[in-house]
């Protein structure tokens, strides 16, 4: 059973509609999409590296105190799956899977166990705009692929502010010498940090490259301020170079371990000096691999901000 006849299944059960190609998860089979009792559902598929799973997505209005969300979701003890997340206004529920997908009629009725769970502790939607609470709202609109209950008028209001925000952004004069100072500050303790861990573990931790490359772009943006074609250039340098550095300063303390020698800038610098025939020999490869996927990582987490939001009516379901 392929993805969008497993969702039809689902959203028959559930009392749902099924929107392909709509719905939070950007996928082809999209979502089954509704309201029960006044609570949105959304149930589709999310992939990942760790793994296929079937996501279910409740909204209801917003709630100050959702650590009483997450005691109610604890006291029900629903043991099939198991909570990704909660807010002030919705909980995610995740089933990971291997090859055999859940059975239809499980997912519907996990979907129907959640909403009762959280029922005590949250207050569902009354027909009216999310934004305004006073615009009578029957239909569900995607905002971004969020099921969302939003009139016209509010609609209009989030795209003005969306316009406002992107203007002030690009009014900001970005402060290239503080990005620069902050960045290589990152890419310097990142780069010890990975030597010394590595050191401790007898072990290059390659996924430590990812977190370099995340801590550097943070550093370059908050220094620059902004998003700038600089900052895209110089992260994934200053990335790679931390992650070399790192072995430097690893090879290094493997040496004076080994030779009992102390530590000093001259054996510092002949190890940076033939790290590449070092690197070569070693699963040096690997870290420049690693290395060039936290580059690869921070120069995603470098791209500019998204003011725009997409709003799109629920299409007709795939009967």
């Amino acid at each position: 059973m392929n993805e969008n006849e497993y969702l039809q299944q689902v959203a028959a059960l559930a009392g749902l509609r099924h929107y392909p190609q709509q719905g939070p998860w950007n996928k082809k089979s999209g979502s089954a999409v509704g309201t029960r009792d006044g609570y949105v559902t959304a149930i589709g598929f999310s992939r990942d590296r760790q793994g296929a799973r079937v996501v279910i997505l409740l909204r209801f209005t917003k709630n100050e105190q959702p650590d009483l969300i997450t005691s109610a979701l604890k006291s029900a003890a629903i043991k099939k799956g198991k909570l990704g997340a909660v807010g002030n206004n919705f909980v995610r529920w995740e089933w990971k899977y291997s090859f055999i997908k859940p059975k239809p009629e499980e997912v519907a009725n996990l979907a129907n166990a959640l909403r009762e769970a959280i029922r005590p502790a949250t207050l569902p939607f009354d027909g009216r705009c999310e934004q305004c609470a006073s615009t009578s709202t029957s239909s569900l609109t995607l905002m971004d692929g969020l099921p969302t209950y939003i009139c016209a008028s509010c609609q209009e209001k989030v795209r003005h502010e969306l316009n406002q925000a992107a203007e002030k952004y690009e009014m900001i004069t970005p402060n290239y010498p503080n990005g620069l100072v902050l960045g290589v500050g990152a890419a310097t303790i990142g780069g010890l940090a990975w030597g010394l861990v590595a050191y401790g573990l007898n072990y290059i931790f390659l996924y430590g490259a990812i977190l370099i490359g995340y801590l550097v772009a943070a550093a370059v943006l908050k220094g620059t301020g902004k998003v700038t074609r600089f900052g895209q250039i110089i992260i994934p340098m200053l990335t790679v170079a931390s992650v070399l550095f790192g072995d430097a300063i690893f090879y290094t303390l493997i040496v004076m371990k080994h030779q009992h020698v102390a530590f000093s800038g001259k054996l510092l610098n002949a190890i940076v000096v033939h790290l590449w025939d070092i690197e070569s020999k070693g699963n040096g490869v690997l870290s420049l691999i690693f290395g060039l996927v936290g580059a690869g990582y921070a120069l995603y987490s470098a791209r500019k901000p998204k003011f725009q939001a997409v709003f799109q009516p629920l299409g007709a379901p795939n009967a």
